[in-house]
C-alpha cells in the first residue's frame, strides 16, 4: 500500500510540474482615446533575454492575436508593447499618396504586460507621442 501511495503522489507532482511551463496565447483589442485602432501591428518584445518576440496584426475592428516564429505561443513573462503604424502609401517616385495613417503619432503603452500560461486577453491602449 505504501508503494502505491508513493507512486500516485509522484505522478501527481510530475503532472503539476509539466503544466507549469506551458506557453500562452494572447488576444485583445487595441484602442486610442477610447476608439478602436483599425490598422497597424503590435510587437510584444520580451524583457527577458533569450525569449522570442511576438507579432500581431490589428484588424479593422481593433482586435489582434499574437504569434511567435514557429507559432509556439508566448513564453510566460513580461513584455514591452510596441505599436507599428501602417506605412504611408507612396507613388513610384516615393511621394506620399492620400492621407497619412490616422494612428501614426501613437505608441504602445509605457507599462509592460504580463503573459501567463494558456489564454490571455490583454487590452492595449495606445498613447499619444
Amino acid at each position: 500500500m505504501r508503494t502505491l501511495s508513493a507512486g500516485v503522489l509522484s505522478a501527481a507532482v510530475l503532472a503539476a510540474f509539466v503544466g507549469c511551463g506551458a506557453n500562452g496565447t494572447v488576444t485583445g483589442m487595441v484602442t486610442a482615446n477610447g476608439e478602436a485602432v483599425d490598422s497597424g501591428s503590435l510587437v510584444f518584445q520580451p524583457i527577458e533575454t533569450g525569449v522570442k518576440p511576438a507579432i500581431g496584426y490589428i484588424g479593422n475592428d481593433g482586435t489582434y492575436a499574437m504569434r511567435t516564429a514557429g507559432d509556439e505561443g508566448l513564453t510566460p513573462g513580461e513584455y514591452r508593447v510596441l505599436y507599428m503604424p501602417p506605412d504611408q502609401r507612396e507613388d513610384e517616385n516615393g511621394r506620399p499618396i492620400g492621407k497619412p495613417p490616422k494612428w501614426r503619432s501613437y505608441q504602445g503603452p509605457a507599462e509592460t504586460v504580463n503573459v501567463v500560461s494558456y489564454e490571455n486577453t490583454i487590452p492595449v491602449e495606445l498613447e499619444k507621442r
